[in-house]
């Protein structure tokens, strides 16, 4: 095994977990693109192996959804969901059960990242004006947006990789992936609201937001170009391409439908999740040509924990995420996965990502935006919550699966 390549790995991944240091803040892209630079510096890997890991198709995807996202979000899509909503609630305990049933369902339909990344600041706002405990929100609104995008393959960026790998076909996965998303929301409902049941009786305030949608023309178009990706998947296996040209088409239209100004749009979009993803390709390259798998796989191996079997496969997959996070878990892991073990994969790593706070990149957007407003959860109260949620969950996700 390379101890260089190891050393940066753990180098890297120890600066996506700290996240700061002495007042100085560590974010996700500068870690993973140092951690890239490094191994090729230290010649783990060459300037030619680097760039022949960054996966085009993951990027083309993020960059296509989370503008489409980006489009909604313009229109005041969101806000006016939200809205609707808390006018429908009534009572704290509704609303906490509206936003996870939501949440879950648009993270179905978008990249999760970008759902939780408009979603937080308008549940942060409201439980302000009405003086309520934002916690249970919060949590919900993770663990929602982590089960509700296991249901389908554009639910996530992990997902995304495993779909275009393994050429699942996008409505098999749906058929197959939608029953454990209903029954993981339906326990981790539950779960968070025994922890927190003395904050679920509140009445609650009106909260007033903008009425309707604005840019009703870009709303209708964005919604169109929506349905048209989604059934564009039944004839085209690349799940990549598809929403790449509908985002580029709609923004190069969207200025003569509408008062939109691109640039703003584009703006929007989390550009550094993309440089995160171009850090991490290029790091899990330098891990596989180190060999560090295959000595993570042989400490499993040594305590009798068969690979092959379900259930132990599905527990590495979780220890793994929740050491490096699930998305370069699923990277990391997916050389050795074949077969029905894809579905696992995706299962396993995205339930396993409420776990902990570094479990999934929606965990780290939702604290951080919390963090500014002044709401800190600790890592135990996350995980007191999260590590029960977790077990269950993919416990019953792989009995669905493998039975």
């Amino acid at each position: 095994m390379d101890l260089i390549g190891l050393s940066i790995f753990l180098l890297t991944y120890a600066l996506i977990s700290i996240r700061r240091k002495k007042g100085y803040r560590i974010t996700r892209p500068t870690a993973a693109l140092l951690g890239a630079s490094l191994m090729m510096i230290f010649g783990v890997i060459t300037i030619d192996e680097a760039i022949s890991a960054i996966d085009l198709n993951i990027i083309f995807l993020l960059i296509g959804m989370m503008s489409i996202v980006s489009i909604f979000q313009f229109t005041g899509f969101f806000e006016w969901i939200i809205s609707r909503i808390v006018k429908f609630s009534k009572t704290s305990g509704r609303l906490f059960i509206l936003i996870s049933i939501s949440t879950a369902f648009f993270s179905a339909l978008f990249v999760n990242d970008a759902v939780v990344l408009f979603f937080t600041p308008i549940i942060l706002a409201i439980s302000r004006d009405n003086e309520i405990n934002p916690e249970p929100f919060l949590l919900s609104e993770i663990f929602s947006a982590n089960i509700g995008s296991v249901a389908t393959e554009i639910g996530n960026p992990q997902n995304a990789y495993i779909a275009i790998k393994s050429s699942i076909p996008f409505f098999y996965y749906f058929i197959v992936m939608l029953p454990v998303a209903i029954i993981s929301l339906i326990i981790s409902i539950l779960i968070i609201y025994i922890f927190y049941k003395d904050t679920m009786n509140k009445k609650l305030k009106s909260y007033s937001l903008e009425k309707g949608i604005k840019n009703k023309k870009l709303f209708y178009s964005a919604t169109i170009t929506l349905v048209l990706i989604l059934f564009s998947f039944i004839f085209e296996r690349n799940i990549a391409i598809v929403p790449f040209i509908g985002a580029s088409i709609l923004l190069f239209v969207s200025p003569f439908i509408s008062d939109a100004d691109p640039r703003k749009i584009i703006k929007e979009i989390d550009w550094g999740i993309i440089l995160f993803f171009v850090g991490l390709f290029i790091v899990l390259e330098g891990v596989l040509v180190s060999g560090i798998l295959s000595e993570m796989i042989n400490v499993f191996n040594s305590y009798g924990l068969n690979l092959n079997h379900p259930l132990w496969y599905v527990t590495f997959v979780a220890v793994v995420s929740n050491l490096v996070s699930n998305v370069p878990a699923v990277m990391l892991i997916s050389p050795i996965t074949t077969g029905k073990f894809w579905l696992l994969l995706a299962m396993s790593s995205t339930l396993a990502g409420n776990a902990t706070i570094i479990g999934a990149a929606a965990n780290i957007i939702v604290l951080e935006i919390s963090s500014v407003w002044g709401i800190e959860i600790s890592w135990g109260r996350f995980s007191k919550v999260g590590i029960p949620v977790t077990i269950i969950t993919i416990l019953l996700g792989t009995l669905i699966l493998v039975f």
